[in-house]
């Protein structure tokens, strides 16, 4: 284990060798008899971090996932979204635990990786770790820090709420909606986003890499990120949209739902559109519509289409263009150099110790805690256990289509 740690420094300048503009580096602490403990190691390819500046919006994922070693320790990960609403990675790094001087430590190389000055025009998306909301404030005082699109709705839905319990809506007001609910988040980043599954993804992908030990594991998530992005580059070249496949796949939704309104023209660009009872103003020059949908996704509502197809006009045309095929590519055109193995990086001479081991109670878990109420034969979807079905034929609770005792009217009509 410790000839293991130290390859690490040798790894160091050989990844500073094969790419001069990988942003790297180590923390070590001070063991016994003054030698070096490793504690930190931080990584952000040149490649990721130009991809996610020239073509990623300025949204990013931040999470922890602990290593499955009995060395302990956790990694540190930030993740964007590219143009097809697929995880971005941008930069990790290995900590010895999530607190205050880690977080803090990773938001500082991240803040200088990507030129984030502040954080403004940027969103954070996190849990509620305390210790990254204390970074987030420190490092990017101005950051965004991230369900309802509009405040009508947000008023609706708390009334609503509010009905079945009123302890429960006061509860969820006293619990600073303006961070996660899309009624009052900015719209500047286009994404409608409030969770970071986009960083639990990442986790995901790299669970069998959490498995094994320092050097290998973070050989196996470059070399896995090394071959995403030929991968990501070479899939968007062969299609023939100017849209992401992802995203030309929400417009069609919208289009499908752009044929329920009526249309009242108020100037060239400038229009009501009407709803059973709802009634919201579309601006095509400002790209704006009362539910706040496209201004703040950057894809057209079907209130905006409604209208655009009234002008005779292509929906794919008032797309932002930051899901447009070209700034994709811009995203995947970096790469992330190959690397020798380890007989071939430089010969540095250093005593680096491996961390203290951490050894908790019983056998380590490989697999996380399920939710009590997770279907255990469907993994990520929850049970119906105490959910009241609806008819899909007659709208009424109680019971499904197939007992509807109007089903034959029903079908008849």
């Amino acid at each position: 284990m410790t000839d293991h740690y130290r390859k690490v420094m040798p790894y160091l300048e050989a990844l500073k060798t094969s790419s001069p503009g990988t942003s790297v580096e180590l923390v070590t602490t001070v063991g016994k008899g003054g030698a070096p403990v490793f504690q930190r190691f931080f990584t952000c390819f040149e490649g990721l971090q130009k991809g996610f500046m020239e073509g990623c919006r300025k949204v990013i994922c931040v999470d922890a996932c602990f290593l499955k070693t009995f060395l302990g320790g956790q990694l540190l990960s930030a993740v964007g979204r590219d143009g097809n609403e697929q995880m971005y990675p941008i930069a990790w790094a290995v900590v010895e635990s999530e607190n205050n001087e880690s977080w803090q430590w990773f938001f500082d190389h991240i803040q200088a990786c990507l030129q984030l000055g502040d954080g403004e025009g940027v969103a954070i998306i996190s849990d509620e770790h305390q210790a990254i909301v204390n970074a987030v404030a420190t490092v990017l005082p101005k950051a965004e820090h991230r369900h309802s699109y509009n405040q009508a709705d947000y008023n609706e839905a708390l009334e609503e709420l509010g009905v079945i319990s009123e302890d429960v809506a006061n509860a969820f007001k006293a619990y600073n909606p303006q961070l996660f609910c899309r009624a009052f988040l900015d719209c500047s980043m286009r994404t409608n986003a409030i969770t970071n599954n986009m960083a639990e993804t990442f986790n995901a992908y790299i669970i069998n890499a959490r498995t094994k030990h320092l050097l290998y594991m973070m050989e196996d998530i470059r070399a896995a990120l090394m071959q995403r992005l030929v991968l990501k580059r070479q899939e968007m070249e062969k299609v023939t949209s100017a849209l992401c496949p992802r995203i030309q796949a929400m417009l069609e939704k919208e289009k499908e739902n752009a044929a329920k309104y009526d249309v009242l023209p108020s100037t060239d660009n400038l229009f009501n559109v009407n709803y059973y009872l709802d009634q919201l103003v579309v601006d095509l020059n400002a790209r704006t519509c009362t539910c706040r949908k496209w201004e703040m996704k950057g894809v057209p509502c079907c209130h905006a289409i409604t209208f655009i197809y009234f002008q005779n006009k292509e929906a794919e045309d008032f797309v932002d263009h930051v899901y447009r095929k070209d700034v994709y590519l811009a995203a995947y055109a970096g790469s992330i150099p190959p690397l020798e193995g380890d007989r071939h990086w430089p010969r540095v001479p250093c005593e680096l110790q491996p961390p203290p081991i951490k050894i908790g109670p019983g056998r380590p878990r490989k697999n996380r805690r399920r939710d009590p109420e997770q279907d255990p034969k469907k993994p990520g979807t929850l049970k119906r256990t105490g959910s009241e079905m609806t008819c899909s034929l007659c709208k009424v609770k109680g019971h499904n289509k197939r007992r509807c005792p109007n089903r034959d009217t029903i079908y008849c009509a």
